[in-house]
Formats: C-alpha cells, sequence, structure tokens
C-alpha cells in the first residue's frame, strides 16, 4: 500500500524495506489469497512425495522418470475375448478336463465315504427306522401345518403384536434415564426448576446468553489497516519526544516493513536475496551419486578382464569356468550337495507354466521313458489306469500294434495312455 502523504518521514535517508503492490493488492481477499507459489523445477519435482502421489499417476521410481516407455501407451496386457463367450467360458472353459483326467477324478472320488452315501442329486440317507403310520402314509409331512393366508416370512419372524415389542410409557421414560434412548429431534429434559430463576424461564422461547454492549464490524480490516479505527481514516497527530520514537522503530515491529535491526544504510538492488544458492557450482545430486557420471572411456571394462598382460602368457584363451557347466557329463545320480547347473535344469518357462504333474514329481520325460513288461504293468495297476489284469493286457496289446513293438521290447506309459484314450473313443 502507498502511505505518500500520510506520514512524515523521520529517516529519509534509509532506504524503504519491502515491496509496493498497488491495484487488487490492496483487498483483504488479495492479503489472504497471497502470491501463487513458484512451480518446482523440473529436474527437481520427480524427488518429491507429491509429484509421485499424483491422483491417477502410475507410482514409478524417480531413476526412471525419463526412460522411455517399455511399451506404447495403447498397449494392453491380456488376451481379446469373443462376445459371445460366457462367464462359464471365461472362468472355466480352459480348464476343461480331459476324458482321461475325468476317468481319473471319478475313480480317486470313489474311495470317499460320501461319494457313496451321499452321491450328487440325491439327500444323504441316514436309515432311519421311521413308525409305520409314517412310512404307510405318502403324504406325512413334518411340522404344523400354517393358515390357509398367506402368511409373508417377515410376519411369521417378527409379529408386529407381539408382547416384546410392545412398549409403555414407563418403559420410554425408564430407557430415557438408563440409556439417553431420546427421539430424533427430542429436546432433552433434565427437569430443571425453571420457574424459580429470575422469576421464571421458558425453555422453550428464552435465548441464552448475552449480547454485545458494541456492535464493533470489520475487524480482519482495521486489524490489516488500523487508520480504519478512525472516522477520518486517518490516525491524529501525536507528538511524542523523539528519543521515544526513535526507540519505537528500533524495538517495535511495523506492519509491511522489516524490523530495524540498527546496520546502518545499505545500498541494496530492489530485487537482492539474502544466502547462498543451493548450487553454485557443477555438483552432483542424488541421480549422479546412485548412477555416476563416468565417461564411455571410464565405462570400458578393464584390459586385463578374462586374460593375461603378463609376457609369455598371452593368448585367446578364456580363464574360469562358465556359469552353467555343458562342458562336462552331469552324474549319474544326481546329489543335493552338488551346486553345478549342468544344463538340464529347468528355465523361466517351465517355473511360470509348469506341466500338468510336476506337482507329484512326475515330468513329460517319465512318460516317454520305456520300461519292461512286468515295471510297466506295476505302474499302470498301481496308478489306477487299468481296471484289471485283463485290461491291462488289452491296453499293452493295443499299444503293441499300434507302435509296432514286440513282446520282448520295453515300452512307455505314454503308449498306454494312448491305447487307453483310443479305448475310450471308440467307445470301448
Amino acid at each position: 500500500m502507498s502511505n505518500i502523504g500520510k506520514f512524515h518521514d523521520t529517516a529519509p535517508n534509509l532506504p524503504a524495506a519491502g515491496k509496493v503492490f498497488t491495484g487488487l493488492a490492496d483487498t483483504t481477499a488479495a492479503c489472504f489469497s497471497g502470491i501463487e507459489r513458484p512451480p518446482t523445477p523440473d529436474d527437481i519435482k520427480k524427488y518429491r512425495k507429491s509429484f509421485t502421489g499424483q491422483p491417477g499417476k502410475r507410482i514409478q521410481h524417480w531413476g526412471t522418470e525419463n526412460d522411455g516407455l517399455p511399451r506404447p501407451e495403447e498397449f494392453t496386457y491380456g488376451v481379446k475375448g469373443a462376445k459371445d463367450m460366457g462367464v462359464g467360458d471365461t472362468l472355466g472353459g480352459h480348464l476343461e478336463p480331459s476324458t482321461m483326467q475325468a476317468y481319473q477324478q471319478m475313480r480317486a472320488e470313489m474311495v470317499y465315504d460320501s461319494s457313496k452315501k451321499e452321491p450328487l442329486g440325491r439327500s444323504i440317507g441316514r436309515n432311519y427306522n421311521y413308525p409305520e403310520a409314517i412310512k404307510n402314509d405318502p403324504n406325512f409331512r413334518f411340522g404344523v401345518m400354517g393358515s390357509g393366508d398367506k402368511e409373508p416370512a417377515i410376519t411369521a419372524i417378527f409379529p408386529p403384536n407381539a408382547p416384546s415389542l410392545s412398549s409403555t410409557e414407563d418403559h420410554i421414560a425408564m430407557y430415557k434415564k438408563s440409556h439417553g434412548s431420546y427421539e430424533p429431534g427430542e429436546q432433552r429434559k433434565r427437569d430443571y426448576t425453571w420457574d424459580k430463576v429470575q422469576g421464571g424461564i421458558d425453555p422453550g422461547t428464552h435465548i441464552f446468553g448475552a449480547t454485545a454492549e458494541i456492535d464493533y464490524r470489520d475487524g480482519v480490516a482495521k486489524a490489516f489497516n488500523p487508520d480504519r479505527e478512525y472516522e477520518s481514516g486517518v490516525k491524529p497527530t501525536e507528538f511524542v519526544p523523539k528519543n521515544v520514537a526513535d526507540f519505537r522503530k528500533v524495538r517495535a515491529d511495523e506492519l509491511g516493513t522489516v524490523r530495524n535491526l540498527g546496520l546502518g544504510q545499505h545500498t541494496l538492488n530492489p530485487d537482492h536475496v539474502y544466502g547462498l544458492a543451493s548450487q553454485r557450482f557443477n555438483d552432483w545430486g542424488a541421480r549422479e551419486c546412485l548412477q555416476g557420471n563416468y565417461t564411455a572411456e571410464e565405462q570400458q571394462p578393464d584390459p586385463d578382464l578374462g586374460r593375461s598382460l603378463r609376457r609369455g602368457l598371452r593368448s585367446d584363451r578364456t580363464f574360469g569356468v562358465p556359469c552353467v557347466r555343458s562342458d562336462i557329463m552331469p552324474p549319474k545320480m544326481p546329489s543335493v550337495a552338488d551346486s553345478k547347473n549342468y544344463g538340464n535344469e529347468p528355465g523361466a518357462k517351465p517355473l511360470l507354466y509348469p506341466q500338468p504333474f510336476a506337482v507329484r514329481g512326475v515330468y513329460e520325460e517319465d512318460f516317454l521313458a520305456a520300461h519292461p513288461k512286468a515295471e510297466l504293468k506295476d505302474i499302470i495297476m498301481s496308478a489306477g489306469v487299468a481296471e484289471s489284469e485283463e485290461h491291462f493286457e488289452q491296453l499293452y496289446k493295443a499299444a503293441q500294434k499300434a507302435y509296432g513293438k514286440k513282446d520282448d521290447e520295453p515300452m512307455s506309459v505314454e503308449s498306454i495312455r494312448q491305447a487307453l484314450y483310443a479305448e475310450v473313443e471308440n467307445g470301448g
């Protein structure tokens, strides 16, 4: 605000402190709104929590903020489904068991007693010995027959005329005293003797409290501009000793000006800012401390990496051993103490998409391994694939015929499985 013509400058040699704003800055709303803060620089914004936690923004580490997108913005995960695909096809269509898996599941469920006593679609039979009157009456029903009218369930469960639901005035007054159970909007009564206070008070119309004797208005505006306390809008002139005025200038805080610390007169520019800049030189920040700022030559590997620089030992030979030891034969009997990888361990795909029987320690190569007839019979009968020995002989002969094997040649479990699939498809 401009104070030209309102006050007498007692120290004209001292520069005025602060900045002068004109126009809308003189209003109370402008004093409360303040000046908009400058935005955070782009190279510092990514380190602030307010930037990484913005609504609708994906949380990303500040170290990868300037990296390019690994995929285009319109990329979406998953497979686009067909319009005629229902919920059942979406949730369980791809998990439909094969004929062999359904047969194995049925054989596995037969060992449970509940499958025999309580089959699907029938109630459980408890072998109750009912009286003859109940056995001979086909129309017998348990329970008591209700009234002929159609009575809703809520009336049967909560009868409207039940004695427990009726409340009297004494009950309501008792719950108000014990639990404070007042009705919505009901005034709380404490049974005060209002007729004995100042000749009687009606609590329904009486207003409690006191009114102000002076109608004080524009309190905020007068706090910011004390001159508005006076009718003329200017504080009356007051004659005080000079030493008192100088004392007030040094000890008191004036609105809109910095405090006089008695440091004398300083010829500074209007836009002078005290303090030191946070970055005066090309200093390293947090990113350089984590990632480094080396040149391309400094990032090159050491010249003696993987080879010797000594005279007489220089050659194209590579020192060390590979991580995957495919150069040596794996042992016939694996051991848990052997930590070497011989190249026969599963990769990322089998770990993400394991085989159907991998949980039980059975893999595809186990189904393709050849076994003698006696050992193969023991595996098939123990797994419950064949119902009997005659059934196994039929599957064994069918597999021999399909694969062109002789009687003394070993066969695999997969050949018996294929023979069983062919038998099921032909309706055998």
